[in-house]
């Protein structure tokens, strides 16, 4: 590990605000601001803006073009749900292809016997853990801890097959929260939202869909959930009805302080790995822009401040400059950095 560095940057984004002509220190925790009157003498000067990563907070590394060596804008990602035994080498990989972006994972999908996605194609040998016990539950969360997840996957999906007991639940809560790990539902059908809510689910994997939800129940959720977007995924999808139903929801709970946190479903009808322009759109139209739709494309409520730092174009001095920048040259802005080691 690298000693901190410490740099003058004429911007900074740091707690979601910019700072001018700003002092601050790198190191593997992230980026912090110097007080006045701590700065060394002699510092080294960065040209342009630092700012966290651009964060894809729900990607499926497995079935997309994560690995081909292309520019992208992406510093982050986190992968919802793939087979552990091969998601080290997938990991290994994306980092190689892309100098400098951070891989993190969930791991497996925990469902119930016979839950979604257990019957699907597309997920291979592994990527779903059928859980019948709250003890299978806690021995599945364990191991996900140990193997370096970022999070724990869950699947109430009451539309597509049987859903996780009350008691394993709670158990996979309970085990998680031990771990210091949130635990992300892929909620859909009746009630589903309203159980993830009570139970303390704190991020749904989706922007809700599958039926317009109470406002009480949006009030309730805004004060305990994360709610990642995959608003593009409909449009991809063209199930009738969908986009609707998930932008007024995700509008009404943006609009009362929800979290909103930037994702896509990579993997899902989406193969180039990279900021995705129709997900941005739709987050605009759901009434997300400027402060909010940068503090959604970083997710730091998410996944905490790590080693990755942006270095960005140096007329990036706010938010809408940054969201210009991006709408005028999504194939590279950045260059990433891992304070951890090499940059």
């Amino acid at each position: 590990m690298t000693a901190p560095v410490v740099a003058r940057v004429a911007h900074a984004r740091l707690g979601g605000r910019w700072v001018t002509d700003a002092v601050v220190e790198l190191s593997a925790t992230g980026m912090r601001l110097v007080p006045d009157g701590e700065a060394p003498r002699r510092v080294v000067r960065v040209e342009g803006a630092l700012l966290p990563p651009l964060t894809d907070a729900h990607v499926h590394l497995g079935l997309c073009a994560a690995t081909r060596g292309e520019p992208t804008a992406l510093g982050r990602v986190l992968d919802l749900g793939w087979a552990p035994s091969e998601l080290p080498a997938l990991v290994d990989a994306v980092e190689t292809a892309h100098r400098g972006v951070e891989a993190r994972f969930a791991g497996p999908f925990h469902a119930a016997v016979g839950g979604y996605p257990s019957d699907r194609a597309w997920a291979p040998p592994g990527a779903v853990v059928e859980l019948a016990s709250a003890a299978e539950a806690v021995r599945s969360v364990r191991a996900q801890a140990r193997a370096g997840a970022a999070a724990i996957k869950v699947t109430l999906s009451s539309d597509d097959g049987p859903v996780l007991d009350d008691d394993v639940l709670r158990a996979i809560l309970t085990e998680a929260r031990e771990a210091g790990l949130p635990v992300v539902a892929h909620a859909r059908g009746a009630g589903q939202v309203e159980r993830a809510i009570a139970a303390g689910v704190a991020v749904l994997a989706h922007a809700p869909w599958s039926e317009r939800l109470d406002d009480a129940v949006i009030r309730e959720a805004a004060t305990r959930q994360t709610w990642i977007s995959t608003l593009a995924m409909h449009e991809r999808d063209g199930v009738e009805g969908a986009l609707a139903r998930a932008t007024d929801n995700l509008a009404r709970f943006a609009a009362v302080g929800g979290t909103v946190a930037y994702g896509t479903d990579l993997g899902n009808g989406l193969d180039r790995f990279d900021l995705d322009p129709t997900e941005v759109a739709a987050l605009r139209r759901a009434g997300i822009d400027g402060t909010a739709l940068v503090d959604a494309l970083l997710s730091e409520r998410l996944l905490p401040p790590g080693p990755m730092i942006g270095v960005v174009a140096a007329d990036v001095v706010d938010d809408e400059s940054l969201l210009a920048d991006l709408h005028r040259a999504r194939s590279l802005p950045y260059t990433w950095f891992d304070l951890k080691g090499s940059a």
